[in-house]
C-alpha cells in the first residue's frame, strides 16, 4: 500500500470515529493518530457538532392536534367494564372520581403515543447512522485505492472544488469550499460532465461542504461542475457552473 493510501485510510476514519462506529483496533489506531493531527481533531469536533445539530433538527414533539384527538377519543369512547360480582352488587363509583379516571387514561394513551413516536425517531436516526457508516466506508475505499489521485481547482474568489478519483472503482469523492449558502429557494447540484455531445449527469445535491461520493463514473467522464438550481434539483444544468474541475485526461479514458 502506498504512503498516500495509508495516510488517506487513517484520515477517512474521522467520520466513523465521530459516530462511534469503529472497531476496537481501528479506534486505538485512530486515537493515536488524532493526538498529533490537528486537521483530524478539527474534523471530529465539526462532525460531533453536526451530529448534535442533526439530533436537534430531527426531534419533533407530538403535534397539539394529536393530543386533542386522543383526549377526545378517551372522553367519548366507552370503556370495557369488568363482569359484575354475583352478590352483593358493588356501589357505583362516585361521580367525582370520573375525571381522575379519564385523566389517568389520557396520560396512559399519551405515554403510549410518545413511546411510538420515540421509536420511529430512533429508527430514523439509526437509518441515518447506517447511511453515514456506508458513506464513510465508501470514502475510505476511494482514498485507499491504489490508483487514487487528487485534484483541486480554486478561482480568484476563493471558491474551490476538489476530487479524489479512483478509476478502478469508477468512483470519486468530491468536496467544495467557499461557495457559501445558496440563494433562497435554490440548491447546489453536482454534475458529471462527459464527452462533448453527451448530456451532463447529475451526481446529487450538495449539503454544505460535506463530501459527496460519486459512483458509476464511466469512460468519457471529463469534469465535475457545481451549479445553482431550483429547489429539488434539475434534470439538466440551468445555470453556468460556479466551480468546475477538469479531470486528468487519462483518468477515465478509453
Amino acid at each position: 500500500m502506498s504512503p498516500f493510501s495509508r495516510i488517506g485510510r487513517v484520515h477517512s476514519l474521522a467520520v466513523p470515529y465521530a459516530l462511534n462506529a469503529l472497531e476496537p483496533r481501528e479506534l486505538r489506531r485512530f486515537e493515536r493518530h488524532l493526538a498529533h493531527c490537528a486537521a483530524c481533531a478539527a474534523e471530529v469536533r465539526e462532525l460531533a457538532a453536526g451530529t448534535e445539530r442533526l439530533g436537534r433538527a430531527t426531534a419533533r414533539p407530538a403535534p397539539d392536534a394529536l393530543r386533542e384527538r386522543v383526549l377526545r377519543e378517551v372522553r367519548t369512547t366507552e370503556q370495557e367494564r369488568p363482569a359484575p360480582a354475583p352478590a352483593p352488587r358493588r356501589k357505583p363509583a362516585p361521580a367525582a372520581r370520573r375525571p381522575l379516571v379519564l385523566a389517568t387514561a389520557a396520560t396512559a394513551a399519551l405515554a403510549l403515543i410518545g413511546a411510538v413516536l420515540l421509536g420511529v425517531q430512533l429508527h430514523r436516526t439509526q437509518e441515518r447512522l447506517d447511511a453515514e457508516r456506508a458513506r464513510a466506508r465508501s470514502i475510505g475505499e476511494v482514498l485507499a485505492a491504489p490508483d487514487a489521485r487528487a485534484r483541486t481547482e480554486r478561482d480568484g474568489r476563493g471558491r474551490g472544488i476538489s476530487a479524489v478519483t479512483a478509476p478502478g472503482l469508477h468512483r470519486a469523492v468530491v468536496t467544495v469550499s467557499g461557495l457559501g449558502a445558496p440563494p433562497e429557494g435554490r440548491v447546489r447540484q453536482l454534475w458529471v460532465m462527459v464527452d462533448q455531445g453527451a448530456a451532463p449527469r447529475s451526481a446529487g445535491l450538495l449539503q454544505g461542504e460535506q463530501p459527496v461520493v460519486v459512483t458509476g463514473l464511466a469512460f468519457g467522464s471529463r469534469a465535475f461542475a457545481v451549479t445553482d438550481e431550483p429547489e429539488g434539483g434539475s434534470p439538466r444544468p440551468t445555470t453556468a457552473p460556479l466551480v468546475q474541475l477538469d479531470l486528468a485526461s487519462d483518468a477515465f479514458g478509453e
